[in-house]
């Protein structure tokens, strides 16, 4: 795989249900990199089956990337997440232990969702300065300020030194300086802030919006398309200019399908839904559809992750 250039480094998250976008998502990626360069592939295993595994292997054979499967270990983040009242897995508390996962010889990281998929070169994205930022997000257009979230009212943003305008983050694409997060012990402050609110319903963005508050830089809304930006009426109703509204609803360089349906399920009534297929076929789950029968296996799939949860929060906390 190894070729002249220095790697891009990238990281995904996924436990098994998520094994099949997650070889979509790589597979966009490689398809859009540019033959000069080539990847180091952190994925952060939340619980893969080896066949599925193998069949990730097996949809980047020969491409520029190279696979690295991690298991993240942390007793207290596992605590955490029995704990806590989000119904997210354990997968999504992975990105913030990054600086630990990635080797100290990376500076950096990219940090992708695993329902996303890419249609610009990432290494664009790579090559952005991060400044003195800690990390470079782009805004969520559906929530766009911390004073704008039903889930965090019952918080005193002024006492917990957050400005009521700044604006609040999307995490499914995330430039992460890992020198800065090693050096001030980024990931300690979100897992304790995570330990000191395990009311809130979307554990990782909300810390990473409340501990690198006025830290993050903004990201062109391009790099992270979100389904609300095809619900704007309007320019003038949305966060963007009249270009930038244009830019990325119909020229995204990241489509995130951050919102249920997802693609892949029937009923999804993405626009851009057949993008995602298109990659789909580009895997080894080539000319897998989604019939009823598949729908509700998963469906009892993840009620049973949900009661195994459920019985082990009783358990922690009692």
């Amino acid at each position: 795989m190894k070729n002249s250039t220095d790697p891009i480094v990238v990281a995904c998250a996924a436990d098994d249900f998520f094994a099949m976008p997650l070889a979509v998502t790589a597979c966009s990626m490689v398809e859009n990199l540019n033959p000069d360069c080539c990847i180091d592939f952190y994925v952060l295993d939340g619980g893969i089956k080896q066949s599925n595994k193998e069949k990730i292997i097996e949809s980047l054979e020969g491409k520029p990337i190279e696979i690295h499967w991690v298991k993240p270990c942390s007793d207290y983040m596992e605590r955490l997440y029995f704990q806590a009242d989000s119904t997210y897995p354990i997968s999504a508390y992975y990105r913030l232990l990054l600086p630990e996962i990635i080797p100290d010889r990376y500076q950096k990281v990219i940090y992708l969702d695993t329902d996303v998929i890419l249609l610009e070169d990432i290494a664009k994205l790579w090559n952005l300065d991060l400044g003195e930022y800690y990390m470079l997000a782009a805004m969520d257009a559906a929530n766009q300020k911390m004073d704008r979230l039903t889930h965090l009212k019952h918080l005193d943003l002024d006492a917990m030194g957050v400005s009521r305008e700044d604006k609040y983050l999307q995490s499914g694409v995330l430039l992460i300086d890992l020198n800065k997060w090693r050096a001030d012990q980024i990931s300690d402050k979100l897992l304790d802030f995570i330990a000191n609110h395990l009311e809130l319903p979307y554990p990782d963005m909300d810390a990473l919006n409340f501990v690198l508050a006025g830290k993050w830089g903004e990201l062109d809304p391009r790099w992270n398309q979100i389904p609300v930006v095809h619900s704007f009426a309007s320019w003038e109703s949305s966060p963007y200019t009249q270009e930038q509204l244009d830019n990325t609803a119909n020229r995204p360089f990241i489509i995130h399908y951050g919102s249920k349906p997802k693609p892949w399920d029937q009923s999804c009534t993405h626009p851009q839904q057949s993008l995602w297929y298109d990659y789909l076929h580009q895997t080894a789950w080539s000319g897998w559809e989604n019939t009823l029968l598949e729908q509700n296996i998963l469906l009892m799939r993840r009620i049973g992750r949900r009661l195994v949860k459920s019985t082990k929060k009783l358990v922690a906390t009692s």
